[in-house]
């Protein structure tokens, strides 16, 4: 599954980073990409000691594209009273 893969396909080399979290050419949504690569390999840590991390979308259109994973919006699928867990901090509380 390329999506996960820990090398990064050769399509994301030509990727633009797109700030309003879709296709900059089209407009199409993530959810209408061909290909997804998650860099996960280099996470960027910001405030409260979370993770973003760079998701590399090719689209229908042909353009590749990029965003933070904290500026993607979120899914009508997961539900919006769920709040999202933290993840645990290895170092205890402080």
């Amino acid at each position: 599954m390329e999506a996960f893969d820990l090398n990064p396909p050769a399509w994301t080399e030509q990727a633009t980073h797109a700030f309003k979290f879709c296709c900059p050419r089209c407009g199409a949504t993530s959810r209408e990409a061909e290909r997804v690569w998650l860099n996960r390999r280099s996470p960027v840590y910001i405030e409260g000691r979370r993770r973003k991390w760079q998701e590399f979308y090719l689209c229908e259109c042909g353009q590749a594209w990029w965003g933070w994973s904290d500026e993607r919006p979120p899914s009508e699928l997961a539900g919006g009273d769920r709040p999202h867990p933290e993840p645990p901090n290895p170092f205890g509380r402080f």
